[in-house]
């Protein structure tokens, strides 16, 4: 069974995002008892590097936009966003 990460694809295509391969791409298997750096990247459609911690906040706020509950978005997804958003920020330049 495959479980999409975002809701919001098409919002994210269209601003240019995610590329349409990506989001063509499903994650296997859901989110991860314990959220760890990987998978918050993926959550927010990131590639690691240098320039991580520019993009994260545009990241986040473009897939919360999509995503948000005030919008028709899911509270699961939501929280799932900010916690990946928190996480990066706690260990960003820990790899």
């Amino acid at each position: 069974m495959t479980t999409p990460v975002i809701v919001g694809l098409r919002h994210l295509i269209r601003n240019g995002i995610l590329g349409k391969v990506a989001a063509e791409q499903w994650v296997k298997g859901g989110f991860k008892a314990k959220m760890d750096r990987k998978e918050a990247i993926a959550i927010l459609g990131l590639k690691d590097g240098p320039t991580l911690r520019n993009k994260m906040k545009d990241a986040h706020r473009h897939v919360m936009l999509a995503n948000h509950p005030d919008r028709g978005g899911s509270p699961y997804l939501a929280s799932k966003i900010n916690e990946a958003k928190e996480l990066l920020e706690k260990t960003d330049g820990k790899r």
